[in-house]
């Protein structure tokens, strides 16, 4: 009988273990200064996921459900978009005081994935300030020489600033942030940095979907500068037809990676619609690189901004191939490629380019 008893309890014992095992997130929120009915929603930015939506009763609202992966990033917004805030969400309670109109000053508590982000805020916080100071100044700056010392300082505090986040990397060998910043920089730090913090990681981070996606560019990137030679690579254009890097015949080549979503791009574009017009007949080629994410959308900037050049995507944003394989860490990038496959210049826009084709194409 004793025996029979102990297995009872045994196995309660077991099931309220289990049971307080969280099987998904639950949010539950107090906000004040917005009225009954609001409905605020919850976005997935990284992995993407159904957005989620509640409504404001008597100051507060809940949320639930299950994160894909052991944490990931959401936006918290009101319907117009212009009240948010950022943070990381984990399959467990999260309490979140909010304030209309103060939504990034928000108290979050109940994730240790967000406490960490707000501890690496906080150690790049005075250097992060100085680089706002520094930009603020360089706006209103018009005297040339003025503007060009305080870039240079610019660049310097920002390197400062880089550091500090890779030192922050080592020093949290099992932090999925760690995993995510090194993601996230990896084209910028370069194959070398990213592949000495990548091995500072811990085997779980590691093989976390930020882990996976490092070790990608690690094997695939060829860090390609002016005076290398291209980097063959093949991708899908519009039709679905799939087309290589040397199949584009032209005495000078420009590899263009772009976006729709990429406002600076889209800029761009109307410039290089002209250009093509102007030299495609002398031997001047255009293969365009979408890092786009939605076929749907890449398909309308094409027709909208008129590119009547190649243009290719493996639909993966900006982790396409191509931009792991190039190693590109801002949009637009272009790469002006030679008919011996040499990469003669980089990042030409507008007047440069022309002025450098007129020169090639005499």
């Amino acid at each position: 009988m004793k025996q029979f008893s102990f297995l009872i309890l045994f196995i309660l014992s077991t099931l309220i273990c289990f049971s307080s095992v969280p099987s998904g997130f639950k949010i539950k929120e107090t906000v004040s200064g917005l009225p009954d009915s609001t409905w605020l929603y919850l976005d997935f930015t990284s992995p993407k996921q159904e957005k989620d939506s509640c409504l404001v009763i008597n100051g507060k609202f809940n949320i639930s459900g299950i994160v894909a992966e052991d944490a990931c990033q959401v936006i918290l917004h009101a319907a117009n978009n212009t009240d948010y805030v950022f943070f990381w969400l984990e399959n467990t309670e999260v309490d979140i005081n909010l304030k209309a109109g103060e939504f990034r000053k928000a108290t979050i508590t109940g994730s240790a994935t967000n406490n960490l982000s707000k501890e690496l805020e906080l150690s790049t916080k005075s250097v992060n300030q100085s680089l706002d100071s520094l930009r603020r100044l360089i706006r209103v700056t018009a005297d040339t020489s003025a503007k060009r010392i305080l870039l240079s300082n610019l660049d310097i505090i920002d390197q400062q600033r880089q550091q500090k986040e890779r030192d922050w990397v080592k020093s949290h060998p099992n932090s999925l942030i760690a995993a995510f910043l090194v993601d996230l920089y990896a084209t910028t730090w370069g194959r070398k940095k990213t592949e000495t913090l990548y091995k500072s990681l811990s085997d779980q981070m590691k093989a976390s979907r930020y882990g996976r996606q490092i070790l990608e560019y690690i094997s695939v990137n060829k860090d390609i500068k002016v005076g290398d030679r291209y980097a063959d690579f093949e991708q899908a254009d519009t039709s679905g037809k799939i087309i290589k890097l040397s199949q584009v015949k032209g005495k000078f080549v420009l590899l263009d990676f772009w976006a729709s979503w990429c406002g600076p791009c889209r800029t761009e574009n109307p410039n290089l619609v002209k250009t093509y017009a102007r030299f495609k007949e002398k031997g001047f080629a255009i293969l365009g690189v979408s890092v786009d994410d939605d076929k749907n959308q890449w398909l309308s900037a094409i027709k909208y901004d008129q590119l009547s050049w190649q243009n290719v995507s493996d639909i993966r944003g900006t982790m396409n191939k191509a931009v792991l394989l190039y190693g590109v860490n801002r949009f637009p990038t272009n790469f002006l490629i030679d008919s011996n496959g040499i990469v003669i210049a980089k990042d030409l826009r507008g007047k440069q380019l022309d002025d450098k084709l007129n020169e090639l194409l005499k």
